[in-house]
């Protein structure tokens, strides 16, 4: 049975890495063509490269000057319609997981329920079983704290523009589930020797 248990918290947590975790608000800034568009999109800008949505290099300047060629200024008009729509934009469970730990530095400490957690395990494997149920609660106590996040940063270099929260996603959800199905895993007695023979 423990082991049942273990294997279904494993596979909420894998499953959670892989649906949105945390659902943005529009924002122009979640715009793909935000970042391309915003600067090159008013009348007195020139642009000798531009992308258009590929890689490479924009090389655009605020003036023109004679003798040098320049696109057609409608081509990037017609490229960048709606640069300022805001747009949507979630992201999965593996990037709340591999970035949520910078969100410790700003007093988000949900993400700590991790570690917590993996300790937990390992203590009732070994047979601590009281204090591993003590930490797997206080692993699900801890991340129950993502209901107060109310945005992440867009980038590292842009720590105060923040994406806003709109709402916690399934992949959430999925994670929370699995930290409740971890603590009953620390919860469930190991059998004993003679119970292991019997079965």
């Amino acid at each position: 049975m423990r082991l049942i248990v273990l294997l279904a918290g494993l596979a909420l947590y894998v499953a959670a890495l892989f649906v949105p975790a945390i659902v943005f608000r529009p924002d122009v800034r979640s715009n793909p063509k935000h970042g391309e568009c915003s600067s090159v999109i008013k009348d007195n800008v020139y642009c000798e490269a531009f992308t258009f949505g590929r890689n490479g290099s924009i090389v655009c300047d605020d003036e023109a000057m004679p003798g040098k060629t320049y696109i057609d200024k409608q081509k990037i008009r017609d490229y960048c319609k709606g640069w300022d729509v805001p747009m949507g934009s979630s992201s999965e469970g593996y990037v709340a997981l591999l970035m949520g730990m910078l969100s410790i530095f700003d007093g988000m400490l949900a993400w700590l329920a991790n570690p917590l957690i993996l300790m937990a395990v390992l203590m009732s494997v070994f047979g601590q079983r009281r204090a591993a149920l003590i930490v797997s609660v206080a692993a699900i106590a801890v991340g129950l704290q993502s209901y107060a996040l109310d945005g992440v940063a867009f980038s590292a270099g842009a720590v105060d523009a923040k994406n806003m929260v709109d709402h916690l996603g399934l992949g959430f959800y999925l994670w929370m589930a699995s930290l409740v199905t971890f603590a009953v895993f620390c919860f469930l007695k190991k059998p004993t020797p003679a119970r292991a023979e019997a079965r």
